[in-house]
């Protein structure tokens, strides 16, 4: 393949994308497109404070951040990033309009699918419940990992994924080679079954 990697890495809340993106960063060398990461910068002060106000107005209910901050983000990531190395989109996007208007701007920039990867790490919906509690649990109180793990906000999310993400799934199913992991099981095992996939993938890239 004469073009670096991309991976579109989605899933399930509490799926473990988080651990899993680390690995791919650091085995690929990838830049990191976090989503989660760019949101809660937000929230703690980077930007505008309307911007602040509408993302807090959305996450505090368990809701998808408002999809014109997603995607004024995207695309500057996206725009700018060195061409030499591969992009990681680390959970996003989450939305249809979102998905293709990501396809369009990693076109434009030659990032194209014979270099793009979609996967998609899937656990059932009680196991998204039972690692969200014990997340709320680890990290209560003032060390609070996510303003919105709470159990309703925590449906919510489920509900708003389901929803929302099996749109983006079929677009990509359509553009990219794509993927879906069984998310259960140790790190290490998932790990493996990531690691088989994207070689499979690169063998005909």
């Amino acid at each position: 393949m004469n073009q670096p990697l991309n991976i579109i890495l989605l899933g399930d809340p509490a799926a473990g994308k988080a651990t899993q993106a680390k690995f791919l960063l650091n085995k690929h060398k990838l830049l990191d497109l976090d989503m989660g990461r760019e949101m809660r910068l937000i929230l703690n002060g980077k930007g505008s404070s309307a911007v602040r106000k509408a993302l807090k107005q959305t996450t505090s209910k368990g809701k998808l951040a408002p999809t014109d901050i997603v995607r004024a983000i995207h695309k500057q990531k996206i725009l700018s990033a060195s061409k030499n190395k591969g992009i990681l989109l680390d959970g996003t996007p989450k939305m249809i309009g979102e998905a293709k208007l990501v396809y369009k701007w990693m076109q434009q920039v030659k990032r194209t699918p014979k270099s793009t990867i979609a996967l998609y790490l899937h656990i059932p919906e009680k196991e998204v419940l039972k690692r969200a509690k014990n997340r709320i649990e680890y990290f209560k109180g003032k060390f609070s990992k996510r303003p919105d793990d709470t159990i309703d906000s925590l449906k919510n999310r489920i509900k708003y994924y389901r929803k929302n993400i099996a749109q983006v799934i079929s677009f990509f199913k359509g553009k990219y080679y794509y993927k879906e992991i069984n998310g259960l099981g140790s790190r290490t095992e998932v790990k493996k079954r990531i690691d088989r996939v994207i070689t499979e993938f690169l063998k005909h890239a």
